[in-house]
C-alpha cells in the first residue's frame, strides 16, 4: 500500500508537493479549493499543468477530497444545487491536475435512513453525465451518522450511479470503528474485509483513510486521532498494509498530528514501520 497523507495547498500547489515530500509521503490528497465555500475556486491554470507534470516525479497518486458542505440527500434545493455543481466543477478541474478520484461524503441519513433514493440517482446522473470519463466520485464510508455508515449504503450508491466504471468508494478506518464495525484484531479485520466482498467488492475499494479514533467502539463520532494514540491502536493498520489485496491502493492520513498540525512525518513513520 502506498502511504500518503492529506496536505493543505495554502501558497500554492508547489508548497502541497513540498509539504508531502517534507513528511515523507508517497501519494497526496488535497482540497479543490476551500472546504466550506460553495465555490470551487481551483488553481490557475499555468500552476494546474505544472502540477500535473510534476507531481509523478514525486508520488504515486493525487486525489481531490472535496468540499464538506456537499449534502445530495438535502431537502434544501439550493444546496442541492449547489452540491451538484461543486461536484460538476471538482470533476471537471481534476483531470487539469492529473487527478482522477475525488473522495467526498454523500450526505446525511434521514431518521438514520438512506432517503431521497430518486433524488440522489437523478443528481449522480447529472454529475456523472456532465463530467470527463476520467473522473471518478469515490464514496466515503461515514462514522455513523451520515451516508456510508453501512457498507451496504456504499454499495446503494453505486448501483444508483448506473456508472460503477466511473465510482468507487474510500473506506476510513476511524469511521468504520465508530460506525461499530470492530476492526481492532484480525479476527474482527478479517470480517470487515468479507463484509466488504459480500458487498461493494474489494475491486471497488479505490482509497483508504488511516486514522485512529478518538472514540470508543460505535460511537458514531468522527474524531481522529494519530496512528497508535487512539482506541483502535495500531494492529488494524498493520494488517491493512501488509494486505497484498491492498498492493495498488492508497492510504491517506488524515490524523491531528504530533504538533497538532495535521499529518506529519512521524504517522507516516510510524505507518511504513508497520508496512512489513
Amino acid at each position: 500500500m502506498y502511504i500518503g497523507a492529506h496536505v493543505g495547498t495554502s501558497g500554492g500547489l508547489k508548497k502541497a508537493i513540498e509539504r508531502g515530500q517534507a513528511i515523507g509521503a508517497e501519494a497526496l490528497q488535497i482540497f479543490p479549493s476551500a472546504p466550506v465555500q460553495w465555490q470551487i475556486r481551483g488553481f490557475p491554470d499555468d500552476d494546474a499543468a505544472w502540477f500535473k507534470e510534476e507531481w509523478p516525479k514525486h508520488f504515486k497518486e493525487v486525489v481531490f477530497h472535496g468540499i464538506y458542505l456537499i449534502n445530495l440527500a438535502g431537502e434544501s434545493s439550493e444546496n442541492l444545487q449547489k452540491s451538484v455543481q461543486a461536484l460538476i466543477d471538482t470533476l471537471k478541474l481534476a483531470p487539469k491536475l492529473g487527478i482522477t478520484k475525488t473522495i467526498f461524503h454523500t450526505g446525511t441519513y434521514i431518521d438514520g435512513k438512506l432517503e431521497r433514493i430518486s433524488q440522489i440517482e437523478e443528481v449522480l446522473k447529472k454529475i456523472l453525465g456532465e463530467t470527463p470519463p476520467e473522473s471518478k466520485l469515490v464514496f466515503e464510508n461515514t462514522a455513523g451518522s451520515t451516508i456510508g455508515a453501512k457498507l451496504e449504503d456504499l454499495q446503494r450508491l453505486i448501483d444508483m450511479s448506473r456508472s460503477p466504471e466511473r465510482v468507487g468508494v474510500c473506506l476510513d478506518t476511524c469511521h468504520a470503528y465508530a460506525s461499530g464495525y470492530d476492526i481492532t484484531n484480525e479476527d474482527g479485520y478479517k470480517k470487515f474485509i468479507e463484509a466488504v466482498n459480500s458487498t461493494i467488492g474489494a475491486n471497488k475499494v479505490l482509497a483508504w483513510h488511516l486514522n485512529d479514533s478518538i472514540f470508543e467502539l460505535g460511537a458514531k463520532r468522527d474524531r481522529h486521532e494519530n496512528i497508535g494514540e487512539g482506541k483502535l491502536g495500531a494492529a488494524v493498520f498493520r494488517f491493512i498494509l501488509n494486505d497484498s489485496v491492498w498492493a495498488s491502493t492508497a492510504g491517506f492520513l488524515e490524523v491531528p498530528g504530533f504538533d497538532g498540525n495535521g499529518p506529519d512525518g512521524k504517522n507516516i513513520e510510524i505507518l511504513k514501520n508497520l508496512r512489513g
